[in-house]
């Protein structure tokens, strides 16, 4: 069973966006216990890669902006699960699942999807600002950095069918970076900061941006009025 803490966050974020009479309904499901466990799987993989969380669980889970994101979409995720199973309260809990998703963005300036498949121990560290569509698909053991984008390669009227990236295990994504489209990047990619990504990437590859150049020139001294 997951433990007190994780369960108690999920629990606490449901009530800030469900009735009590739902929030026991939706207790008793068993999507409801995996989410938490998925939870947990990312809670001690964040533990386990972060060094500057020194290990501490339990500053992750209530310090980390970061965090809340992936614990949210986790409750999210489960809620549309349930929502499908659930002829009597399927509509009330799908409409709960869009307020939790809510309720992550607003307190981690993310937005994962709820429709999209995140695989275990998912990191999202330094996450502000990060975009996860509705169609992407996500391995196990990923770590993302934060400003990452997940996209679409259209703007509007894009496509309802899968449309967002596909991303394998073990993949490492730098900040800033935009991947868009329908593409493949395969397990133990390693993807540098700012790159943009509308092709498929092999696995076991390594992507840097080398086209940026930035100078450092010395200021030429200002002519004074008196010099012209």
């Amino acid at each position: 069973m997951p433990t007190d803490l994780v369960q108690n966050l999920l629990c606490a974020a449901m009530m800030e966006c469900c009735t009590p009479a739902l929030v026991k309904t939706i207790a008793r499901h068993t999507q409801f216990i995996a989410a938490a466990r998925a939870a947990e799987n990312d809670l001690n993989a964040f533990a386990a890669k972060d060094p500057a969380s020194r290990g501490a669980v339990e500053n992750i889970a209530f310090g980390y902006s970061s965090y809340k994101a992936v614990l949210h979409y986790r409750l999210a995720h489960a809620l549309l699960d349930i929502a499908r199973l659930d002829g009597d309260h399927g509509r009330e809990i799908e409409s709960a699942a869009a307020l939790v998703s809510a309720r992550g963005k607003l307190l981690s300036g993310a937005e994962i999807h709820p429709r999209c498949y995140i695989g275990r121990g998912f990191v999202l560290d330094h996450g502000w600002g990060t975009v996860i569509g509705e169609t992407s698909r996500i391995g196990d053991d990923c770590y993302i950095l934060g400003g990452v984008v997940l996209g679409a390669t259209g703007i509007s009227a894009n496509p309802s069918g899968k449309r967002h990236p596909t991303v394998g295990n073990r993949a490492e994504i730098g900040a800033f970076t935009r991947i868009f489209g329908d593409v493949v990047i395969g397990n133990d990619v390693f993807i540098s900061p700012h790159c943009v990504i509308t092709e498929d990437i092999p696995s076991d590859s390594i992507v840097t941006l080398k086209s940026e150049l930035q100078l450092t020139r010395r200021r030429q001294p200002q002519r004074s009025l008196e010099s012209r």
